[in-house]
């Protein structure tokens, strides 16, 4: 319950209005809708007609298909596989209910018919070193051969390409540049968030820098001044919500939280895509560091 009560007091403290910023997206989508139309006759405009229809019909206001679709799914197989686990730890075979999901499936059949079959454990603690190890990795934004075909296909628009996949490397020290998501300019302190357990450390006025953002995010939107993603592109998750509520986005950068560190002051332009590091944050002294 905690995400849900953060969310309505982050609502209540910024004093968002939900009905006028509905209609004000609800308008601009109407008027969007109105102009790709205009100067079109015949068979071009009734393809696009249709075409703006489907669109129209695939991408509501609202993000529910995550839950509904993308997650409902999972959700409800965790559910399931919570309270196998509970029953595995009240046994004493298992440490933590949540460690039934690192098995794999014939692990886990196996397992629960027989808890001295195998050393469940240490298989669970190889999967979580694996998890942890893959944090580490960094695939490059695109791996094979690139064909035009590819690049227009309508979905990897949501991943930044072909933007992205043209984009220059950068040649300026502490600047980067991605996408614009939405615009306007904003400095301020960057923080740095990989998963949903570093929420509670965002503060009223920060930056957020992360991989990437889903509906479980927006709890931080009434929060934060700006945004920056190492993934996503001008139709995103991220850049929607920012162009929502305002705040000024960059997008798609690939390297954000490679080259940002928490506490780190900075600036982006929502407009061109640029983020600049104006100012590294001090480390702690190393006795700090250990907690002496």
């Amino acid at each position: 319950m905690e995400p849900v009560i953060e969310l309505v007091r982050g609502y209540i403290e910024t004093n968002y209005d939900y009905p006028k910023t509905i209609k004000v997206l609800s308008d601009d989508i109407a008027a969007a809708a109105k102009e790709i139309l205009e100067g079109l006759k015949g068979e071009g405009l009734e393809e696009m007609r249709v075409a703006n229809d489907i669109n129209l019909k695939m991408a509501p206001l609202t993000p529910d298909h995550h839950f509904y679709i993308d997650q409902g799914a999972n959700a409800h197989v965790r559910l399931v596989l919570i309270a196998i686990g509970k029953k595995l730890v009240a046994q004493g075979v298992l440490d933590a209910p949540d460690d039934v999901i690192f098995l794999h499936y014939n692990e886990l059949r196996e397992f629960m018919g027989d808890p001295t079959a195998m050393d469940a454990r240490a298989l669970v603690a190889k999967a979580r070193a694996a998890r942890e190890k893959a944090y580490s990795f960094r695939p490059r934004d695109w791996i094979g051969t690139v064909t035009q075909s590819q690049l227009d296909f309508p979905y990897l628009n949501l991943w930044g390409f072909p933007d992205k996949f043209n984009r220059k490397a950068g040649t300026i020290a502490g600047q980067f540049t991605g996408l614009g998501g939405s615009p306007g300019v904003v400095e301020g302190v960057a923080r740095v968030v990989l998963r949903e357990d570093q929420f509670d450390e965002v503060r009223g006025g920060d930056i957020l820098v992360c991989q990437m953002t889903n509906p479980a995010w927006v709890v931080l939107f009434t929060k934060i001044v700006g945004l920056v993603t190492d993934a996503g592109g001008t139709v995103s998750h991220p850049a929607v919500l920012s162009r929502e509520f305002g705040i000024p986005a960059v997008v798609g950068t690939s390297v954000a939280t490679q080259q940002v560190g928490n506490g780190d002051r900075i600036r982006l332009n929502g407009t061109t895509g640029v983020v600049e590091i104006l100012e590294k944050a001090a480390k702690p002294p190393k006795s700090d560091l250990f907690g002496v």
